[in-house]
């Protein structure tokens, strides 16, 4: 006979910031990236964080000191997680967060790489953009999304938090009604 199990658990919050996914958005040039650098240096010193200056993203320009690598493509980005994956512990040791600025240009530097797999899975049904990538309707930007999120969990895997930036956008706006003007905060 078999016994009954009970289910259900009490959760424990987590002290520690770096057990949670961290992000962050907002408009260009209000210091989102300065914010993080700050935060990270607080919680894990120097040598605990690296800032991804991703695709068009250049907001670590300005800040004297940050620890960063350029990530101009998805080609790099995969050489450099696969990389801090393999030498985690030696190379990276003390590594413990990586800030992903931003987000919004890391799904965009997805993009041709979804392009490519799709047109290297489907040689006889190439396709030039990532809308027409996998069968369309949104499928392409799917993919992009599933390549980044599988890429970031296997780096939690081996211990390395995130911190994500991502930009918004004010879009003035008219009610039809009254004719009154309003801003509305948008955000990919």
């Amino acid at each position: 006979m078999a016994t009954k199990r009970k289910y259900g658990k009490k959760n424990v919050i987590k002290i520690d910031p770096l057990a949670y996914n961290i992000g962050l958005i907002g408009e260009s040039g209000i210091g989102k990236t300065t914010l993080a650098k700050e935060v990270c240096e607080t919680l894990v010193g120097e040598d605990g964080y690296m800032i991804f200056n991703i695709g068009k993203e250049d907001g670590v320009d300005a800040i004297a000191g940050a620890v960063y690598e350029d990530i101009p493509d998805w080609e790099t980005f995969d050489e450099v997680t696969k990389d801090i994956i393999e030498n985690r512990d030696t190379d990276y040791k003390d590594l413990k967060i990586i800030v992903y600025d931003t987000f919004d240009q890391l799904l965009e530097i997805a993009e041709p790489e979804v392009v490519r797999l799709h047109n290297k899975e489907n040689p006889d049904k190439r396709v030039k953009s990532i809308n027409a990538a996998f069968g369309g309707f949104m499928k392409g930007q799917d993919k992009a999304l599933e390549m980044v999120l599988d890429r970031i969990w296997e780096l939690k895997k081996v211990g390395i938090s995130m911190f994500v930036i991502g930009h918004t956008k004010v879009k003035t706006m008219v009610d039809e009604i009254s004719g009154l003007e309003y801003d509305m905060l948008t955000t990919n």
